[in-house]
């Protein structure tokens, strides 16, 4: 059981009790409980810390100090707590009392407990960004790109490494990113320590365009898969010394223009199935076409392509969490579950992590707001951070990054 009960789930336990204890003379919480479970088959008392409220009464309730506790009654006792719970759950449970079977928190302050909830939450993360360092270039920033570590909760962040990195993933202890200007993968241990840098551009002609993107690693092939933006291939090295072993090919539209026409971007995977975001299914979206989505692609059937999630502007970030897809529809500003929206932010959104509590996303200042400034009445947030989201209350917190304009990938740094 946890402290944040229900009128219904707090009513059926205080049936049988015969002493109602109200933790904290709150004069707004005390009086809204009070009212919703007065009854003159109990008794209602009033715990409370402040010794200028001893031998006092409120609500015709008397006021105890909280140490006749020592004498608490298992089976006929119950506690509320009407105040801030933090302290006072840390005392109670001094008192041997159980969480949910001897006490909670008045449910009239629910919402409030979920807002401090949210705020108390500390998760470490690990982010990357693409900024350029030279401010002369539109995506460059004060701080420039590299990997950084931040926590919502104390509203901090600093960078660890330098450089320009796309998505991340992690294997084992050790974390792997795409340098997308370098052409390289670079791998990093927990204490942000480059232990190896390998080259990506290891095809027969070496003359890729340095736009490299997403990561996934299948254990079961023995293989890394890089994708490529401007060439909406998928690359393949061996996990023992990162050969390059060979290409899928996701559009064979590229070939015949200079540059990739579907903007395949990031990468995920259920075991062998390889999922991958992009642009544009029909290779259009340099011409006003986003028909974005996600795709699976299987492995073992000749690399046969499945088109899963549709009509998506710009998506990134395809995860999988507790076996389920995600998706961030980026330019429209979604936070997808498969093809259902679930929570809409108010700028382009990429980068996607969950912690079996809160979602956290990455908001980017990216030039394609500029589409939507002016129109209709939604208001758009333009600087870069970091969301932690509630997804069941829809609520969030937000660290702004100012000093970096691009966020890619988040992962959680354990």
């Amino acid at each position: 059981m946890n402290e944040w009960l229900d009128w219904r789930s707090l009513k059926k336990i205080i049936e049988n009790k015969k002493n109602i204890f109200f933790f904290g003379r709150s004069e707004d919480w005390i009086p809204k409980t009070y009212s919703k479970i007065k009854t003159n088959e109990k008794n209602f008392f009033i715990l409370e810390n402040n010794k200028f409220f001893k031998n006092k009464t409120f609500l015709n309730c008397k006021i105890f100090n909280p140490n006749i506790l020592k004498k608490f009654d298992f089976k006929n006792d119950y506690v509320i707590i009407t105040a801030e719970p933090d302290s006072i759950i840390s005392e109670l449970l001094n008192y041997n009392l159980e969480i949910g079977k001897n006490f909670c928190c008045t449910p009239e302050i629910e919402e409030w407990g979920k807002l401090q909830e949210i705020k108390n939450h500390s998760r470490n993360l690990i982010f990357s960004s693409s900024d350029y360092f030279d401010l002369s270039k539109a995506r460059s920033s004060k701080l420039g790109g590299g990997i950084f570590i931040a926590n919502i909760s104390n509203q901090k962040y600093e960078k660890q490494i330098d450089g320009q990195y796309r998505q991340m993933i992690q294997v084992k202890d050790n974390y792997y990113v795409v340098e997308f200007v370098k052409k390289e993968v670079h791998i990093f241990d927990k204490n942000f320590k480059i232990l190896q840098k390998y080259n990506l551009d290891q095809s027969k002609d070496q003359n890729e365009k340095p736009n490299y993107c997403g990561i996934a690693y299948i254990k079961e092939n023995h293989s890394f898969y890089v994708a490529h933006a401007a060439t909406d291939e998928i690359s393949v090295y061996d996990d023992k010394n990162f050969k390059f072993k060979n290409k899928i090919t996701f559009s064979n539209k590229s070939k015949q223009y200079e540059d990739g026409q579907c903007h395949i971007n990031d990468l995920t995977n259920i075991g062998k199935n390889l999922f991958v975001s992009y642009f544009s299914r029909s290779g259009l979206w340099k011409k006003g076409i986003f028909d974005g989505g996600v795709s699976e692609i299987d492995l073992d059937n000749d690399n046969s392509i499945n088109d899963l999630i549709y009509n998506l502007a710009q998506p990134h970030s395809p995860e999988i969490v507790n076996g389920q897809i995600y998706v961030l529809d980026s330019y429209n500003k979604y936070l997808c579950h498969g093809t259902k929206k679930i929570i809409k932010f108010q700028g382009f959104v990429r980068g996607l992590a969950f912690d079996e509590d809160y979602f956290y996303v990455a908001q980017s200042e990216d030039m394609y707001l500029s589409k939507d400034m002016g129109s209709g009445i939604e208001n758009t947030i333009c600087n870069a951070g970091l969301y932690q989201v509630d997804t069941n209350k829809n609520i969030s917190r937000f660290l702004s990054t100012p000093d970096i304009m691009n966020i890619h990938d988040i992962l959680l740094y354990k």
